[in-house]
């Protein structure tokens, strides 16, 4: 054993079971982090969940309420694909017609305000040449008087 006469025959065990004990401490200490963060990651995963639930409702929702319109455009859809008509060649036509809109504006000036009112602006007219009248002459200049 250790001789109480020699000090520096003290026994090497000690600091060992001190390093060891920090060593538990240490390991106790990280488990109980580790554990702590399990427990916010699981409350983050549940938050998570609910957000998406609840969405998930909210989407639904919206799609019931917008189950009507959809059936109506599907309607008008089949009705054009019935007619042998496409929705290009609705736009086609729709832009040939505000094409005829603008040019009728050309000739009927009280007519452009409608049309700008529904963003269709009249196709400018080519700038007619108009005759070329002469600058007015300057007036003589009067007389000086003696």
């Amino acid at each position: 054993m250790s001789d109480p006469t020699n000090p520096s025959a003290a026994p090497a065990a000690t600091p060992a079971r001190e390093e060891l004990s920090d060593l538990k401490l240490t390991v106790t200490a990280l488990e109980a982090q580790a554990n702590t963060l399990r427990i916010v990651l699981l409350l983050v995963v549940l938050a998570l969940c609910v957000f998406f639930w609840r969405e998930a409702g909210y989407n639904n929702a919206m799609a019931v309420a917008l189950q009507p319109q959809v059936a109506q455009i599907s309607q008008f859809v089949t009705q054009l694909e019935q007619q042998g008509s496409s929705i290009p060649k609705q736009m086609q036509a729709l832009q040939k017609a505000a094409l005829q809109l603008a040019e009728y504006g050309k000739s009927h000036p009280d007519y452009v305000p409608i049309l700008t009112k529904y963003g269709l602006r009249p196709v400018a007219a080519p700038a007619a040449a108009k005759p070329a009248t002469p600058a007015p002459k300057p007036a003589p200049a009067a007389p000086a008087k003696k």
